[in-house]
């Protein structure tokens, strides 16, 4: 990087099988800088960087950074699925503790893994406060990454709560795993996951890791991965890093939340309950037990 940053995340942004990494640039001298490297002038701010895993040990900074390379001081951080395509977008909470950095906080979705694409306008996330921990997770078990956000600022007078974004859906598919281990730790950290599609007419794998998220945000350590068009999965793998065990289940039904036992060759449903942020009726259990 090119001066101090603060939130930094592990995460399969290209979906190529191995764990890339993203530097949020942070420090600046006044809130000056970023009105500069907008309009292309003179700044002293240091911007956020891409960095492609090279399968060798290696990783190569990606110019300039896939649309990331942005001068915002970048305080959260985390990466989610915001519209179930199986490419990971990012959300960066912004500022620093000055009273006068008031800055929209930005979400960028993921073309592809090819460029970052701001949608913050679009999607009414640009709100103006100091922008701290971001969580993305399925609130409403609707099959959609809502995102939570701890808002506000460190000095007298300067706090704020916190902001839920619910997530109305795309219509695309999509499947979560609750995985646990036996050999390996309960909550499966470590554990590795490839999806693989067919999604109209061309194949396709999705990957990911438990345990990937941001230094300063969280996720829920079940894996909601969004499969875009494909109405089933044809393959899905699971490795466990103690045992070494991989499990492989084909022919996939999508749609579902499935429980995952690391000594157990089966895929269980999980049925759970959804409902709708601000309404108390609770429906019922989406699906039967299936195996």
């Amino acid at each position: 990087m090119n001066g101090p940053g603060q939130a930094a995340a592990w995460a399969e942004y290209d979906d190529d099988g191995g764990l890339d990494i993203f530097a949020g640039g942070y420090s600046t001298a006044s809130m000056e800088d970023v009105g500069a490297f907008e309009l292309g002038r003179p700044h002293r701010v240091s911007v956020s960087h891409l960095y492609r895993n090279n399968h060798d040990g290696t990783f190569t900074d990606v110019p300039p950074a896939g649309g990331l390379n942005r001068a915002i001081t970048v305080m959260g951080a985390n990466f989610g699925d915001l519209d179930d395509d199986g490419w990971l977008d990012v959300y960066l909470g912004l500022g620093d503790p000055s009273y006068e950095a008031l800055l929209p906080k930005r979400m960028f979705r993921n073309e592809e893994g090819k460029v970052f694409q701001d949608v913050t306008t679009s999607g009414g996330f640009g709100k103006l406060q100091k922008g701290h921990a971001v969580a993305f997770g399925d609130i409403e078990n609707s099959g959609n990454e809502d995102v939570m956000e701890e808002l506000g600022g460190a000095y007298p007078g300067d706090g704020f709560h916190a902001a839920l974004y619910r997530n109305p859906g795309h219509g695309n598919h999509w499947v979560t795993l609750m995985l646990e281990g036996v050999k390996t730790n309960r909550a499966a950290y470590g554990a590795r996951i490839r999806v693989t599609i067919d999604e109209q007419g061309t194949e396709r794998s999705i990957y990911r890791a438990v345990g990937s998220v941001s230094s300063f945000g969280g996720n829920p350590m079940r894996q909601h991965i969004g499969v875009g068009k494909a109405a089933s999965i044809r393959e899905l793998e699971i490795w466990w890093p103690v045992s070494g065990v991989r499990q492989r289940f084909g022919n996939v039904l999508v749609d579902r939340t499935y429980h995952v036992l690391e000594d157990a060759n089966k895929l269980d449903v999980v049925p759970v309950r959804t409902f709708e942020i601000g309404k108390t009726k609770i429906a019922a259990p989406l699906h039967d037990h299936h195996e």
